[in-house]
């Protein structure tokens, strides 16, 4: 909410007769919370009053549901049955931000990464105190900025630790594929390239460490890195060997989608099985594996269970999330939505059964079937 909205208000809050519900206890508040897991629910709540706005907070209530942001910076949220609503409402954003120009291509807690990529711009956007931090233009060092486009980003950690947040950002630049660091205080990415880079990748910081992951094949990278008087830069690339552990693929015709997660301390591989190219859309099988980087070589371990977590996969990211806090909510699931390699997944899997189901009925079709020029959807975490 705006914040001249916000004060409006509070100033009509304010003046609206005393209620004995305006002094409930904030003790009691913070038990009505932990049966709202729902972002819209829990806003509703705080939209009551001043006082019930200030004491949900800092409750030590478990984190709302994710939010799936979509283009044009349009949220859906989450009902309590682990489905999303049909109806996507759109965000207030800062002018700055230019909500109907810009993707949405990553997110790290409350922050969402923004570009423009015309001009290779690209910014942090607070989605709730919508504070806006922007990051050096990508192709700065040689000017090719205008022909660069932002694909995905990780961060190392939270925006407002300051130098200790690390932005990894793939992107192609004059149509070649580059990773890049930048943290705070930094004047310019520093640009690594080279021909194992490949066109669709994910990635991740894991214990100091950034991860490189093919799309298409399980291949996995691991950066080191170091610093200097410039900043961060990456200081040496190694090859995990991760596709000579993995088990026979399922066949010669079928293709694979993989993805990585940090759960629970543990860095997992999420491995898609597709029927062939032209049938992406159908999902054969879904396995995950947790990698342990202390021996040599990397070794796999299969896992059929989350503990009652939930796994969200997306072009902006992957992050578990704590689902059996809630009473109601089930775990053990792993919600799949769009990205530039799989632009028709939008399906829910099921770790116990193996079986999928839609991630919302009916399914929206700009869920389905996003246009690649708008970007696609990307999950947010709420912090509370």
């Amino acid at each position: 909410m705006p914040q001249e909205k916000r004060r409006r208000f509070d100033a009509e809050r304010d003046e609206s007769p005393s209620s004995p519900w305006a002094g409930l206890q904030a003790d009691a508040l913070g038990v009505v919370l932990r049966f709202l897991p729902s972002l819209a629910d829990r806003a509703r709540v705080r939209s009551v009053c001043r006082n019930w706005r200030a004491a949900s907070y800092g409750r030590g209530v478990a984190p709302p549901l994710p939010v799936l942001v979509m283009p044009r910076f349009r949220f859906a949220g989450m009902t309590p049955g682990g489905v999303l609503t049909a109806t996507a409402r759109r965000a207030w954003m800062p002018p700055e931000v230019d909500a109907d120009r810009a993707d949405c291509v990553g997110s790290s807690g409350a922050w969402l990464v923004g570009a423009r990529q015309l001009g290779g711009e690209c910014f942090l956007v607070n989605a709730f105190s919508h504070v806006v931090l922007h990051l050096p233009r990508l192709g700065d060092s040689d000017h090719s900025h205008w022909a660069c486009s932002l694909r995905k980003v990780a961060l190392s950690g939270s925006p407002e630790s300051g130098p200790k947040c690390i932005v990894a950002a793939f992107a192609f630049c004059r149509s070649k594929p580059e990773l890049a660091l930048w943290r705070p205080g930094m004047k310019a990415w520093r640009v690594w390239q080279h021909s194992l880079i490949a066109g669709h990748i994910d990635m991740a910081f894991y214990q100091g460490k950034l991860y490189m992951l093919w799309r298409f094949s399980p291949s996995l990278f691991v950066f080191e890195i170091a610093e200097d008087e410039h900043g961060v830069k990456f200081s040496r690339m190694k090859d995990c060997l991760l596709e000579k552990l993995l088990p026979i693929p399922l066949g010669s015709n079928h293709v694979l989608s993989c993805n990585m997660v940090e759960w629970r301390g543990r860095l997992l591989l999420i491995i898609r099985y597709y029927g062939g190219y032209l049938v992406r859309h159908r999902v054969l099988k879904v396995e995950v594996f947790a990698m342990d980087f202390s021996t040599k070589p990397i070794s796999l371990t299969e896992i059929h269970s989350f503990g009652g977590d939930c796994i969200f996969v997306g072009s902006g990211g992957c992050k578990s999330f704590p689902a059996g806090q809630y009473r109601g909510v089930e775990g053990d699931l792993i919600y799949f939505v769009p990205d530039h390699y799989n632009p028709h997944d939008a399906f829910v899997y099921n770790m116990r059964d193996g079986k999928t189901r839609l991630i919302v009925e009916p399914l929206p079709q700009r869920i389905c079937a996003p246009v690649q020029s708008l970007g696609f959807p990307v999950w947010l975490f709420p912090p509370e």
